[in-house]
């Protein structure tokens, strides 16, 4: 089984059902409430082991009830933990999500812990660890991504999901520089580019085409599919698993994880980014950003059909 490390955060959220989003100044009902584990690197890592995936987690939490239950649900489902600190004096990160009828979603974070994982301790973690594949996001300080990148063992392959995009994106050039493969919606894409965010398979071929970037990319598309272009080739449009979507919360996240252990596995780019959107489709046919592990256990073949 091969090792992936998951450099990002953990968040409890709480999520709103509302018929339809509201615009600024308005007030809406909720229809109900539902308390989950979130966080996008906490959701990228229960995707991955519920595939089957041998998952290392290095990140941060409160000294707080939400982040010791956090804690143990992940050990739950197989994901080493060893690897979060628990910080005192400090708060687990927290979500507000609003999901309307058509399944889109608004969603605030409000860190806590996650912006205090420090470098030092990543590079405590991660040195001398096998594993294949590091996953990263930026709900956690660039700097302790920085750390992981210079860490971790040479053949080891770095994916970076950029969101949420800092607003000076000239912060992640170091990092960058370390990246193998790159996972940005189109929005991020956009904003990668120096360029208004690409609403057509064209435009987004012509976003790729500006973007100073030497590695692989893999454009996340949503109802699109996905666009992946390999350094010296033309970029490929795959489209998407056709679906009727219940809640698309978490779906770039399970795209990730998916896409993690495809290369993990030792398959090609091409074939993990098909099985990812396999699994993200899948994914938005159930509420939430993680599946229910009583009705997925890890490994299992519905977990992997996510």
């Amino acid at each position: 089984m091969s090792l992936i490390s998951v450099v990002g955060s953990l968040n409890v959220d709480v999520s709103y059902r509302v018929r339809m989003m509201p615009v600024p100044g308005e007030t809406v009902l909720a229809v109900d409430r539902a308390r989950s584990f979130g966080g996008k690197g906490g959701n990228q890592a229960v995707a991955a082991a519920a595939l089957g995936a041998e998952v290392q987690f290095v990140g941060a939490v409160g000294q707080d009830e939400q982040g010791l239950s956090y804690l143990q649900h992940l050990s739950g489902l197989d994901v080493d933990v060893a690897g979060v600190a628990q910080l005192e004096g400090s708060d687990t990160g927290t979500a507000m999500i609003l999901v309307d009828d058509s399944g889109e979603n608004l969603i605030v974070v409000e860190p806590g812990a996650n912006a205090l994982l420090d470098g030092l301790w990543v590079r405590h973690v991660l040195s001398g660890t096998s594993a294949k594949v590091v996953l990263a996001q930026l709900e956690v300080p660039v700097a302790a991504l920085e750390a992981a990148a210079a860490v971790i063992a040479g053949d080891a392959v770095l994916v970076l999901n950029p969101a949420p995009m800092p607003p000076d994106g000239r912060v992640l050039e170091n990092l960058l520089r370390r990246v193998d493969v790159l996972v940005p919606n189109r929005k991020e894409l956009g904003q990668l580019a120096g360029e208004e965010e690409p609403r057509t398979l064209a435009q987004v071929r012509e976003c790729l085409d500006s973007l100073a970037f030497e590695g692989s990319v893999v454009v996340t598309l949503g109802s699109d599919g996905a666009m992946v272009r390999e350094p010296g080739s033309d970029p490929e449009h795959l489209p998407a698993l056709r679906v009727e979507p219940v809640d698309t919360t978490g779906a770039g996240d399970a795209f990730c994880g998916a896409l993690a252990f495809g290369i993990a596995r030792g398959r090609t780019l091409r074939e993990s980014v098909e099985s990812a959107i396999e699994v993200a489709g899948r994914s938005t046919l159930h509420r939430g950003a993680q599946p229910d592990p009583a009705a997925h256990p890890p490994g299992s073949a519905d977990a992997r059909s996510l």
